[in-house]
């Protein structure tokens, strides 16, 4: 299922495939990420955040497979669900179009889940950036992850 197709930008549900297509473009920012927070390579982050997820998406440009997102439910019956998004240099292309977008997939995570949340790095402009045009209450850095280096929490609530 498509869920937006314009300007050769689609966004589908993730299929088999999509990970192995990433796993060796994620740009640095979101490598240094992961590599903080749990001491994750690439393939690992993506194969685990796609088995965990309840609904898992992903972004194509001109038919490459440039980002994946997605949200994994605290428990079963949670009321609040960690949201994703690891990407390609080739998102940057893109990112003024899929901004816009952005809010809808929150809107339809939403609905699912009053609450969405996770942590972001201090050093990852570019999202803590995209979080902040999406509508997401930015918590003061604190130490997190393997690390213990400088994340926000943050959460992304129904309006």
């Amino acid at each position: 299922m498509n869920y937006y197709n314009k300007n050769g930008i689609i966004v589908r549900n993730s299929k088999t495939g999509d990970v192995e297509a990433m796993k060796d473009n994620l740009r640095q920012s979101d490598i240094d990420e992961i590599w903080a927070s749990h001491h994750h390579t690439p393939e690992a982050a993506l194969r685990l955040s796609v088995e965990m997820s309840f609904k898992c998406l992903t972004i194509e440009y001109k038919d490459k497979v440039i980002a994946m997102f997605g949200v994994v439910p605290a428990t079963l019956l949670a009321e609040s669900a960690t949201v994703w998004l690891l990407a390609t240099d080739e998102f940057k292309k893109i990112s003024k179009a899929i901004v816009k977008e952005s809010r809808k997939f929150i809107d339809l995570f939403l609905e699912v889940y009053p609450t969405l949340e996770n942590y972001v790095d201090t050093r990852n402009v570019q999202s803590i950036k995209w979080l902040k045009m999406c509508g997401a209450k930015i918590e003061p850095p604190e130490p997190y992850g393997i690390d213990n280096i400088l994340f926000h929490y943050f959460t992304l609530r129904r309006r």
